[in-house]
């Protein structure tokens, strides 16, 4: 009997996994690159790669990379998560896969399963019925952002996101008395060092959603006892932040990405009101600016049975019920807030990006109205609330775009019969729940089918279409030897009508990060953290293209009395484009020749050794002497000199991030950065010693000490947790045993 009830728990839970997963293959199935635009391709890929190969030598955390140069402070950049234990495995798996493509689908796959999981035990948690549980779960991870955003380009938001109903299920139970506190904050933790903002703003908005129900709980005696907990265990998992984010603002005022303002408005994936009631039409897409042009999927969509079905639910069933549902109400309200603000607060941009957040708290209301049935009483007056809740966007969306008839027509014919079905299903009798998730995940499949059909891959975010074969990659362009320095700019090919011309060029080239996952040390990486003095004295963007100016640059001299920005940075091979290279009208001086030149690309390399090899120091001051100089490991270089001359500045062939930190003779050396943004130190005149140069990430000691002291909290929480149960269990066991014996009769 026993297992039984347990394999009867399990059904919906494996329904929800194996419908989730066959249905994020769909997308796969129907254009290969799908899963592959945007940053995924050439950032999130080749990093995670990195990452795993960073990991296998025993680089962990990863906090830097010097040869990664702009793209290599994982500290500062943050989304990479360098501190977060369930990235491991992500790497691990990246690195170790042989086709960037396939290992990164398999990845986003199982972060959109752990998605519907955890939705589904929130909507469990709040008395969802297993089934309407079941049918919401499956949903959110294909609404519309969820899947051609997240899923298709950014990587980084997909796992924050996934992260969030695991951890709003989990500290509701701590607030709740039925989990330990300390597990809320692992997944508070989890969250924090995933290194998302979206996620830390989804701790603190649920958090507070929390905090709001558990007081308002009147019935509970326990309530202040639980709201107590959670803050605290709030309180300990906000000790991580530092950790996280303090590099990042520390770093930040030096970067591309400086935060700027704290409000603004430019438009950019930012919905309005409107825009929602195509919430359920599959192939409507919302007048919305995307980032290479206007929108062209359905970015505001959410399930294909919420706005239909409205007209249907028991309603009714929520009057004097509402209490225990404040913190879905609460974090969909706050959200719907964040949904419509401006473009830009603080380091939030884009408002496009909460709009999954905002859907699992109605989805989550959705379920626990749903688990009431369809209501079968005032049928004509539901089914003209229903024909008005599909016929009116899908007017206004075709009044929007015209030219969309055909498109919208199915999406809405489809929309329709699945709704008839539903309604044909809620009158079955005993069967019409699991008739009802039937219709809800089938159509939810078929949904992701014709989106496909109609779409295909995001093309409002940007095409790359790179090699994927790690070998091959690896095979084509192990001759680049050395630093290796690209110039190229293919962001004019980056369109469907010219992806031939675009992908005809990785033959020659790699863009973003690729080569991170090739034994190529490339200067370009595509990066949002790129050091300002760098990118502008190479004319690079954060994609890792440059402007022909670069191209000049790279044979200047930074400033006075330096030698040209090439041997600074200690290039041993450079990499042009023909037309970059005629634009910048100039040809690389004595010392370079020419080993590959044809009308596609043009390679040079150095002819003369650089001093100092198996070390990052490229120039000392006139009149100083070094006797030795070794790059110890990644993150620390030793030099020795025998004199200083008139002291002055060394430079090394890395970028002078903040949290460098330098020792000569014993004594602290100023570290800083040239006009180019390479690190320098400063030797004293007349002196002799050992100068150390090492790396921590910027505040590491306090963050260590913050984070150490939120374990301790979390520790005592979790003893204090596990003691306050005990004596519970005890009372009622006494209870228990004072009832038995008042049921046994007097001997006498």
């Amino acid at each position: 009997m026993k297992a039984r009830l347990i394999g009867g728990r399990l059904v919906w839970p494996l329904v929800v996994v194996v419908a989730t997963a066959v249905f994020a293959a769909i997308p796969k199935l129907a254009t290969t690159w799908f899963y592959q635009r945007g940053d995924t391709a050439v950032q999130f890929a080749p990093t995670w790669f990195h990452l795993g190969e960073l990991t296998r030598d025993g680089v962990f955390p990863a906090w830097l990379d010097p040869n990664a140069w702009a793209g290599g402070n994982y500290a500062a950049e943050a989304l990479f998560g360098i501190y977060d234990p369930l990235n491991i495995p992500v790497w691990l798996a990246m690195s170790a896969g042989g086709d960037l493509m396939t290992s990164m689908f398999l990845i986003k796959l199982c972060f959109m399963v752990l998605l519907a999981l955890g939705t589904y035990l929130l909507c469990r948690e709040y008395d969802a019925e297993a089934w309407a549980a079941a049918s919401v779960a499956v949903a959110l991870p294909f609404c519309g952002f969820t899947l051609f955003w997240d899923a298709g380009s950014w990587a980084s938001g997909l796992i924050a996101f996934s992260y969030t109903p695991w951890v709003w299920f989990v500290l509701r139970r701590v607030m709740r008395g039925t989990a330990n506190p300390f597990w809320g904050f692992v997944v508070g933790a989890l969250a924090v060092t995933q290194g998302n903002p979206y996620g830390v703003l989804a701790l603190v908005v649920v958090g507070l959603g929390l905090v709001l129900e558990g007081l308002l709980d009147v019935d509970r005696t326990d309530r202040w006892t639980g709201v107590l907990k959670l803050v605290g265990v709030g309180a300990c998992a906000a000790l991580l932040l530092p950790l996280v984010f303090l590099p990042l603002l520390q770093t930040s005022d030096l970067t591309v990405r400086a935060f700027g303002a704290l409000l603004g408005n430019t438009g950019k994936l930012q919905p309005v009101a409107g825009d929602f009631l195509q919430a359920s039409n599959p192939t409507a897409v919302p007048p919305i600016r995307a980032i290479t042009g206007p929108m062209t999927v359905p970015a505001t969509f959410l399930a294909w049975f919420v706005m239909p079905l409205l007209p249907w639910l028991r309603w009714g069933d929520l009057r004097g019920r509402l209490r225990p549902i404040v913190a879905p109400m609460a974090v969909s309200v706050v959200y719907l807030a964040l949904v419509l603000a401006p473009s830009k607060l603080w380091m939030f941009r884009w408002p496009l990006r909460v709009t999954e957040y905002l859907y699992l708290g109605l989805l989550v209301l959705f379920a626990r109205l749903l688990s009431r049935g369809l209501a079968t009483t005032q049928v004509r007056e539901r089914v003209v609330g229903s024909v008005v809740a599909i016929g009116v966007p899908a007017y206004l969306a075709w009044a929007n775009n015209p030219s969309a008839l055909h498109r919208l027509a199915a999406g809405s014919a489809l929309v329709v019969v699945l709704t008839v079905l539903a309604l044909l299903a809620a009158r079955l009798g005993p069967l019409r729940t699991t008739a009802l998730a039937g219709v809800f995940i089938i159509g939810t499949g078929l949904g992701v089918t014709l989106q496909m059909k109609a779409f295909g891959e995001n093309k409002g975010s940007r095409v790359w279409h790179t090699p994927s074969n790690v070998a091959a990659m690896n095979s084509r362009f192990n001759d680049r030897s050395g630093t290796v320095m690209q110039f190229s700019d293919f962001e004019h090919l980056q369109h469907q009508k010219t992806l031939k011309a675009l992908t005809a060029k990785w033959q020659y080239f790699l863009p973003g990060s690729l080569y991170d996952v090739t034994e190529v040390d490339a200067v370009n990486h595509y990066t949002g953290m790129g050091l300002v003095r760098f990118q502008r004295s190479l004319c690079m963007g954060y994609d890792g293209f440059t402007r022909p100016c670069g191209y000049r640059s790279i044979f200047q001299s930074p400033q006075l009395s330096l030698p040209p920005l090439a041997d600074l940075m200690k290039v041993e091979t450079i990499v042009v484009d023909p037309k970059q290279a005629r634009a910048a009208g100039v040809t690389p001086p004595a010392g370079w020749t020419q080993v590959t030149g044809n009308a596609q690309v043009q390679v040079y390399r150095r002819t003369q050794p650089l001093p100092w090899p198996g070390s990052r120091l490229s120039f000392v001051p006139n009149g100083a002497t070094v006797t030795a100089a070794a790059t110890v490991d990644i993150r620390h270089e030793r030099v020795d000199l025998s004199a200083t001359g008139n002291g002055g500045q060394a430079v090394f062939a890395m970028l002078g991030w903040p949290g460098w930190h330098a020792t000569f003779a014993g004594h602290d050396a100023h570290v800083g950065r040239d006009s180019a943004g390479l690190l320098t130190v400063t030797l004293p005149p007349d002196a002799a010693g050992r100068l150390e140069l090492t790396y921590t990430p910027p505040g590491l000691t306090a963050s260590l000490a913050a984070g150490g002291l939120g374990l301790l909290g979390a520790l005592a929480l979790g003893w204090f947790g596990r003691r306050r149960k005990e004596r519970v269990d005890e009372v009622a066991d006494d209870e228990t045993d004072e009832v038995e014996e008042s049921a046994v009769p007097s001997a006498t």
